[in-house]
């Protein structure tokens, strides 16, 4: 009776993975038809036809899901009717698991060096959602396929999305406004420190308001966790570092360090970073990678390989 039962769930198993499949197949047909059919109306090369148009469109999905949500912040709070008043208590949290608030150890000492070292972390960090899925691309031998430049958008672009959906839903305040804001006896908010927080040393140093200028244009003030500083280049670290994985782990532990010495981040939100990007990436290859199926298409054909290095 039970080997009756298994085999009659394994023949519904396989005729429905027949009927997706065969539907799937029906759905790519009547794509790359009508692909074709606009290439040949608006008579455009044939490379047009075999570039990867929808695992493509796919990857840069949750890039502008992200920039979506970042650009227009003050837009979704309103919209969506969400407090703005940050959650204060990320501190006694923090001394409960650990006992202590170890961005204040690590920032007992300073000095012009180690503000300058903890501040090319941070300027740097501005430039590598531009700069690394090119890199992967122009690197893409020695990472093995495209594969990773198209993981490097979909998990990067999730991983930043994830984050500013916290950051929106559940505002935190940073060590600088903990430990710099004024309340009256009504409980109102008087004065805060600026959210450059410990840069500002690095600007009066350089009699330049660089982190200033560029912490007030920010759309989000109380986004302490997670840490997106620490997300992204871990990011990079699980995904293919710029050199070796013993210079992306080292560019994760400086930039962390920077976090905590500058005031910007708690090692809680720290570890938020590191936990977010490793869910994501397990996520990605244990359950659902939406480019495997392409992974093949676009590294083993070397005719569609070709073409796209011609397009790209």
């Amino acid at each position: 009776m039970h080997h009756d039962k298994t085999a009659k769930r394994q023949k519904i198993t396989e005729s429905w993975d027949k009927f997706a499949t065969s539907v799937r197949d029906l759905a790519e047909a009547e794509w790359y038809y009508s692909k074709s059919q606009l290439c040949q109306y608006f008579k455009l090369p044939d490379v047009i036809y075999d570039f990867p148009t929808k695992v493509v469109g796919l990857a840069f999905i949750p890039p502008i899901f992200y920039l979506s949500i970042f650009n227009f912040f003050g837009f979704w709070q309103w919209f969506l009717n969400v407090k703005t008043e940050p959650w204060i208590h990320l501190p006694s949290v923090e001394r409960h698991i650990f006992g202590c608030n170890p961005h204040q150890i690590i920032s007992r000492y300073t000095s012009p060096l180690l503000d300058t070292l903890a501040a090319i972390p941070y300027l740097v960090h501005f430039l590598l959602v531009l700069m690394y899925p090119p890199y992967c691309y122009l690197n893409r031998k020695r990472l093995g396929s495209l594969e990773p430049t198209l993981r490097s958008m979909w998990c990067g672009g999730i991983v930043c999305a994830l984050s500013v959906l916290t950051q929106l839903f559940f505002p935190t305040a940073p060590p600088w406004f903990n430990e710099s804001a004024v309340y009256n006896a009504q409980g109102m908010l008087v004065s805060s420190a600026f959210n450059e927080a410990g840069f500002q040393r690095v600007d009066a140093q350089y009699g330049h308001l660089l982190f200033h200028e560029m912490y007030s244009k920010s759309p989000i003030t109380f986004g302490s966790f997670p840490s997106l500083h620490v997300a992204f280049p871990t990011v990079i670290l699980m995904n293919g570092s710029w050199i070796d994985w013993k210079f992306g782990l080292f560019h994760v532990c400086l930039i962390s360090w920077a976090a905590l010495y500058s005031h910007h981040h708690y090692l809680i939100d720290v570890i938020g970073g590191f936990m977010l990007t490793f869910f994501t990436y397990q996520v990605y290859h244990k359950i659902w990678n939406p480019f495997r199926k392409y992974y093949k298409t676009i590294t083993r054909d070397a005719i569609v390989t070709e073409q796209l290095d011609r397009l790209l």
